[in-house]
């Protein structure tokens, strides 16, 4: 959905490295921790805005000299657990100057080389959102997958859901095909937009490292298109004398091109859900909003537990819609052989009978040539054309 199919664009954005961007945006702050003391290494430059606390003052501080020891002993317990979605998001409440108090959801995890990241975005709330209510959000949503007889119903109804919990202007279901060229298969919008149902999206669309972190990070939050980025200070982490990985951040900077695309699109701020099946990407959930727009993180992770608990059952019916279709293939092919061989000429076999050729290959037109006959089924060009249509093929192909 980028619109790039240049190939000398195309090389470079396939190998851009995106996930060390060095950026983040502006909306959260993010610091980079040494455990166990909890040594600040390396922050976000914004940190005189988000904790009252300049960059350059910030490094070789511990955590406790930011928040108060009772919050550094609450996240050092958290922090020996295995699994640290256990405690995401953990709230945060940092005092910036006198009894002026901001109140983040904490968001911690270790990158590749093993660094320990906070990030810290604004808490919209100081409640939590409890699991029941993620639990009764995909269970009203599957009882009305369960009525669906298709797999593009089952997509629209995600798209219904995820834009009425979300409030997006324009919710998608974009699908990976076997080629990796990607269709719109699902929309859900407002009425004064233009549908982008239907319509078909080449390979190059989505580069290769996008597609990697895709699978690494399942839901991403552009919440505006038009901010600045802020950069990380120092650039190289004093550690590993490289720049941070930023592949699991949720506050990581967008590539310029992909904010580029977004400006092309019209588009304020943008969410998007990984679909992840048998460990490769299989489609996104994509949401557009013509303004500016921040869900918080609880609220997002609302959508991505939607999109894994009915994508389970998206999967099941696919593979069922999948044997189906192979079924319906090897009965058309076994009766086309039949008509063929009952044929004076086996060409008639493929076109005069129900089924003919168009139903084995879901074409709305066909042409056989034998020899420097031709025999057409559907629509399809003129002979003249079809003749410049085989010698280019003879040529090309």
């Amino acid at each position: 959905m980028l619109g790039i199919d240049l190939p000398a664009q195309q090389t470079r954005l396939d190998h851009e490295p995106i996930h060390v961007i060095g950026q983040i945006q502006p909306h959260g702050g993010l610091l980079v921790l040494e455990e166990p003391e909890l040594k600040i290494l390396q922050v976000s430059n914004n940190t005189s805005r988000v904790l009252g606390i300049p960059a350059e003052a910030m490094l070789e501080k511990t955590l406790e000299d930011v928040l108060d020891p009772f919050q550094v002993e609450r996240i050092k317990a958290g922090l020996s657990e295995e699994n640290l979605d256990l405690i995401n998001p953990t709230k945060i409440w940092a005092r910036k100057k006198g009894d002026d108090y901001a109140v983040f959801d904490g968001v911690f995890h270790r990158n590749s080389d093993g660094c320990l990241i906070l990030e810290l975005e604004p808490a919209v709330s100081r409640e939590t959102i409890p699991f029941l209510s993620f639990y009764h959000l995909a269970r009203a949503s599957i009882n009305q997958l369960q009525q669906t007889s298709n797999l593009r119903d089952f997509c629209q109804i995600i798209v219904k859901e995820v834009r009425k919990v979300t409030g997006f202007d324009r919710v998608m279901l974009y699908k990976f095909e076997d080629d990796d060229h990607g269709a719109v298969i699902a929309e859900e919008k407002l009425d004064s937009l233009e549908s982008y149902l239907g319509l078909h999206y080449p390979e190059s669309d989505i580069p290769k490292p996008a597609r990697r972190l895709f699978c690494s990070n399942w839901i991403r939050l552009i919440p505006d298109a038009n901010s600045q980025p802020v950069e990380i200070f120092p650039t190289d982490n004093p550690i590993t004398n490289r720049p941070l990985d930023l592949t699991l951040s949720i506050l990581r900077s967008a590539s310029p091109c992909h904010i580029k695309y977004l400006h092309n699109m019209g588009v304020g701020a943008s969410l998007t859900i990984s679909l992840i099946k048998d460990k490769k990407l299989w489609g996104l959930i994509a949401c557009h909003h013509q303004t500016p727009k921040y869900v918080s993180y609880e609220l997002r992770k609302a959508c991505e537990f939607l999109g894994r608990v009915i994508f389970s059952e998206i999967s099941a019916r696919e593979e069922t819609e999948d044997y189906d279709y192979q079924m319906k293939l090897s009965y058309i092919q076994s009766i086309l052989i039949e008509y063929m061989s009952q044929e004076e000429n086996f060409i008639d076999g493929l076109v005069k009978h129900d089924p003919n050729l168009l139903d084995l290959t879901s074409a709305q037109g066909a042409a056989i040539c034998f020899g420097d006959n031709f025999t057409v089924i559907g629509e399809t060009p003129s002979e003249e054309d079809l003749k410049f249509l085989v010698q280019w093929l003879k040529q090309n192909v």
